[in-house]
């Protein structure tokens, strides 16, 4: 049986979503809503880059959809 205390240090939140860290368990909580998703630190960092790649890529697609809705206005002026 673990006797150890959680030690948890808030990391980062916001209102519904927050991330804690624990020292004695060496694990980052991400806590969204209702939901709570506990990860060792290394799967904690491999999320991280995964989102950050995920956000890229909705922001590139984001600008595509402006730059090409900007070109199709462009062919409507007289």
């Amino acid at each position: 049986m673990n006797t150890k205390q959680c030690k948890r240090i808030l990391l980062s939140g916001e209102e519904h979503c927050r991330v804690v860290y624990c020292e004695e368990c060496g694990v980052a909580e991400l806590e969204v809503g209702a939901l709570s998703l506990r990860l060792e630190v290394e799967a904690f960092e491999t999320l991280h880059k995964v989102m950050q790649q995920a956000v890229s890529k909705l922001q590139a697609l984001s600008a595509s959809r402006e730059v090409n809705q900007f070109l199709r206005n462009l062919g409507n002026v007289h």
